[in-house]
């Protein structure tokens, strides 16, 4: 089913999410969810948090047909060992910060463990977009969002539309909380 999909301003996308348990009821309805909801917005990825659910779970699907590059996961309780590698900045956007895309500085690459759907662990090395989608997620988690990464001169520039997004104050093409 999809959800409502939680935007700036509210005060739940600070909270650092807590920790998953496996007899968690309803885990895997959540995953289906938060997937159904992240098609229907057009996203990458999606937090739990996002969908007002606190908990350290985050799914992604992406794909870039020009690159050859499929990337698809679930993450239960995730934790970024390291990260290193270049510092790059890339575009990001966010469904819960809608209309605005803003450039961001992150580590090339992380290595990460976490476990999947299935209860499964797993510690792995990610590069490139899959790290910053990662990232992204993570940050989530840990109640932070991209906008608070911006340095000052694209942080003065995007602040005129956060107003709008907080106020509820532009169209936004899915469903929000």
């Amino acid at each position: 089913m999809v959800k409502p999909i939680v935007i700036y301003g509210d005060p739940i996308l600070e909270i650092k999410s807590t920790e998953v348990k496996k007899e968690t009821p309803g885990l895997q309805l959540l995953i289906r969810d938060m997937f159904e909801t992240m098609f229907k917005a057009n996203g990458v990825g999606l937090s739990a948090v996002q969908i007002a659910i606190p908990l350290r779970i985050f799914v992604i699907e992406a794909h870039i047909e020009k690159e050859n590059f499929h990337f698809r996961g679930v993450f239960i309780n995730p934790k970024i060992l390291r990260e290193f590698g270049d510092l790059t900045k890339h575009p990001e956007g966010c469904l819960s910060v809608p209309g605005i895309a803003a450039l961001v500085e992150r580590p090339s690459s992380i290595e990460m463990e976490w476990y999947d759907e299935n209860w499964e662990y797993h510690k792995e090395t990610f590069d490139g977009f899959a790290a910053r989608i990662i990232q992204h997620e993570y940050d989530h988690l840990e109640g932070e969002i991209y906008v608070d990464k911006l340095d000052k001169m694209w942080r003065d520039m995007i602040d005129p539309t956060l107003e709008l997004i907080e106020d509820r104050a532009i169209e936004i093409p899915y469903l929000i909380r």
